[in-house]
């Protein structure tokens, strides 16, 4: 007989699942909160009971259906070996009477109940007594404390043990079908196309060896190599023949398309797969506000008892392709929430396609888009896209601020709510920013670093969850980016930041710190390495690949992305396309450093339109910032038959779109005026002669300031490298990427202009994709530039 393990929480729902989606369901893995809470009571259980009490006890137990054994296992929390033997689970939640009332209205159905009772179970299996069974319910906010007694009725639990036992043998005779389609598909995946590009086969065959070797990779790859295909199609073959799929996570959900298109193309070659592109809860949201409260939402009353009556999922599952329509239109006939289903949906698909926050952030899935079967074996793959994206998005993560400006804001906004209400939230917004102001040290008039007060911050965080329970259970109708809303979760990420600091504070790594900002009163927590998280997130996975056009030095990336190891495997790939199609200059007599700006601001500008007078057409000066671009701009004079374009500090989509439009008009000529790391520097195409040129002023370091200043510091006692680590790698990053918009295919020509003598500069070159010159970066370095460049236009247009 076949034997199947799983733990107690998988085995003890609802035979069929019923519930809604609530905070309360029981459903779910959580985020690891309320461990203190545990060690805590286990603690003062083992003082008052030290001949009688046990704590963490390991128990197992085989059931038989059909030609398999299910061995289930799991925890305790707590034994009492009283005459009378004591089961204890305990529950930590915020409101425990809410918890309780659920508990006590669904006993014979809820997740914890059902936990409970199946370690009763197995203890009168293998004990022939049936113990007494208790919930014991812990605030967290308080420590607050209820207990609710369970009745372990056999009869009725053994009839809740058939159906179970009949679903899971349900669940993996369909894990087996996935299973052996995926490995047929395996078996006759081919490449997409008849003749690889160059460079492709090269990368493929990299990351079929680095999977063999079981080794993770951070891989260089240029525009033009086709390096989605050439990750996704060795990759997703090495664990479709697994049985497994592959997670494909991006930084922008832009990108996806690039993605979705590598994956249409496998399709089109006859892979038999099934895709699903993740779409966030706030774009797939019926509601006003993306709030999953059955009280709120009647999407999210019922949600799971109407999948199962309606098999929902067993209906998405017979679609090849599954988008963000096919959700909203499933959801919508079945009342159902289309988000929730999505990620049911990943279950069964063999690619995921979704941003970072699925895989990463704290607040995430929870795991969920890794989930195998019940006989799935080992774990899916992770492509991570535009990997340079990692280190800095990872930290954001972890970096929350709060700012009394954006309190008052809001502390405006809820004039607009109804009287009984204003003047409670209002109360609550102005202890908001008391407590913000408290944090600053007497007579610092500047930025400083602090300790922060958890308790003030944690005590201010259950006042403001008091309030959304009692907001949201009234009849209030919800608006769409509703001010309660809006400041609990502002004040609640911020909050649990300093969980992570907290614990940060252990290990002696310090890789936290607090500032505040006196004008306007702002506090801050910054990480500055978030490579140990990154690390845990790993775990779910068997391959990790990452790759991006701009990775290099790969030491930093692979510290900083959690990849670092003497497994770690790297590799460059130079880009396909013809050198002769592009020109690579460094005028290293220009400088963007701060102190000589004002006297450069004229150079830049003169020498931006006498290098763009020589070819019509349109071209793009990357600047550091958008102060820095308004300067240049001012002394700018406009090249005749050109039209100057600007990016806007803010921009709607559809400006961005226009202006996309205006460069596609290639008959015309015209100059865009942006920032690097902006909307026009990274993660857009311009192909053919939609750019010809752009100009890269200067690598955009980070401000000099007090919160950088502390990352430098840190990076040099962790690495070795703090100033380089600090700036001048996240730096380059952007100024690379921005030079990357040119020479986007084969045919394409074009220059490239970089203005500061840094870029020749050996920690600054270190950056740099090693085509970019031969030997030395002096060779980018020219005597006449601009006859140099009239001689390569005159040479593109000889060919």
């Amino acid at each position: 007989m076949k034997k199947i393990s799983l733990g107690v929480s998988d085995f003890a729902v609802p035979a069929p699942r019923r519930g809604s989606i609530d905070a309360h369901s029981g459903f779910g893995r959580g985020p690891q909160t309320g461990i203190e809470i545990h060690l805590k009571i286990q603690s003062k259980r083992a003082i008052d009971f030290p001949l009688v009490y046990k704590s963490e006890v390991s128990v197992t137990q085989e059931f038989k259906k059909d030609g398999y054994v299910f061995e289930v296992g799991g925890r305790m929390d707590g034994f009492f070996d009283f005459e009378k033997p004591r089961i204890e689970e305990i529950k930590s939640t915020f409101n425990i009477y809410d918890l309780l009332r659920n508990l006590k209205d669904k006993q014979d159905e809820h997740p914890y109940c059902l936990q409970l009772k199946t370690y009763g179970y197995i203890y009168w299996l293998q004990n022939n007594k049936i113990p007494e069974l208790k919930l014991h319910i812990v605030s967290s906010r308080n420590g607050e404390t209820v207990d609710l007694d369970l009745k372990l009725d056999l009869m009725q639990y053994e009839a809740w043990l058939q159906l179970r036992l009949e679903e899971l043998v349900h669940e993996v005779r369909l894990d087996e079908k996935r299973i052996a389609r995926r490995m047929k598909a395996a078996k006759a995946f081919t490449f997409p196309f008849a003749k690889p590009r160059s460079g492709q086969i090269e990368l493929i065959e990299t990351i079929e060896q680095g999977m063999k070797d079981d080794r993770p990779m951070l891989l260089q790859a240029p525009t033009g190599l086709g390096k989605t295909v050439g990750v996704l199609y060795p990759t997703l073959k090495e664990a479709l023949g697994r049985g497994q799929k592959v997670i494909y996570i991006t930084p922008k959900n832009s990108q996806h398309t690039v993605a979705e298109e590598a994956i249409e193309k496998l399709q089109e070659a006859g892979a038999s797969i099934k895709s699903l592109t993740i779409t966030a809860k706030s774009k797939m949201c019926f509601k006003n506000e993306p709030l999953c409260n059955p009280d709120y939402c009647e999407y999210a009353k019922d949600h799971y008892t109407k999948v199962a009556e309606n098999k929902v999922i067993e209906q998405l599952a017979k679609k090849r392709k599954l988008t963000y329509r096919t959700f909203k239109k499933i959801a919508e006939e079945y009342q159902v929430c289309p988000f929730e289903i999505q990620l049911d949906a990943a279950y069964d698909v063999d690619t995921v396609i979704c941003d970072y926050n699925y895989v990463f952030a704290p607040r995430s899935a929870f795991g969920r888009l890794a989930r195998g079967g019940l006989v799935q074996e080992g774990r899916p793959n992770l492509v991570i896209d535009e990997a340079h994206n990692l280190p800095s998005r990872t930290l954001d993560y972890y970096s929350p601020s709060l700012s009394t400006y954006n309190l008052e804001r809001m502390r405006e906004d809820a004039q607009r709510l109804p009287t009984k209400f204003r003047k409670d939230l209002q109360n609550l917004i102005d202890t908001c920013i008391a407590v913000v102001k408290h944090c600053g040290l007497a007579g610092q008039t500047k930025a400083h670093q602090i300790a922060a007060p958890y308790e003030l911050f944690l005590n201010q965080d259950a006042e403001l969850k008091t309030f959304l329970s009692s907001y949201l259970s009234s009849d209030v109708d919800i608006q769409p980016k509703d001010v309660v809303m809006r400041l609990s979760f502002y004040w609640s990420e911020f909050t649990s930041a300093l969980e992570f600091v907290k614990a940060g504070q252990l290990d002696g790594r310090n890789r936290f710190f607090t500032t505040f900002s006196p004008n306007p009163a702002a506090v801050k927590i910054t990480c500055c390495d978030a490579s140990d998280m990154l690390k845990e997130s790993y775990n779910d996975y068997a391959q990790v690949v990452a790759f991006s056009a701009t990775l290099k030095p790969f030491e930093f990336y692979s510290q900083l992305a959690g990849l670092h190891s003497k497994d770690l495997k790297t590799a460059e790939f130079t880009s396909p396309f013809a050198k002769k199609n592009r020109k690579i200059l460094v005028i290293p007599q220009i400088s963007s450093k701060y102190s000589e700006r004002e006297k450069n601001y004229p150079r830049i500008a003169d020498a931006i339109e006498k290098i763009a007078s020589l070819k019509h057409g349109n071209y793009i000066a990357f600047f550091p910032s958008f102060d820095f671009m308004e300067r240049v701009l001012a002394k700018f004079k406009t090249p005749p038959h050109f039209l100057v374009l600007k990016q806007e500090r803010s921009m709607k989509k559809e400006h961005i779109e226009h202006t996309l439009d205006q460069l596609k008009q290639t008959s015309g000529a015209h100059i865009l005026f942006a920032v690097q790391g902006g909307v026009f520097s990274e993660g857009v195409d311009y192909p053919g002669r939609m750019v010809i040129g752009a100009f890269v002023v200067g690598p955009p370091l980070p401000n000099f300031d007090l919160e950088r200043e502390k990352m430098r510091e840190y990076y040099e006692d962790n690495y070795q490298a703090g100033f380089d680590y600090a700036y001048t790698y996240p730096a380059m990053a952007k100024a690379v990427q921005a030079a990357g918009r040119v020479i986007r295919s084969e045919t394409d020509q074009g220059i490239i202009v970089l203005m500061d003598n840094r870029f020749i500069q050996p920690s600054y070159v270190k950056s740099m994709p090693q085509d970019w010159f031969e030997n030395n970066p002096q060779e980018m370095v020219s005597q006449s530039i601009l006859k140099d460049i009239n001689d390569f236009w005159t040479s593109t247009e000889a060919d």
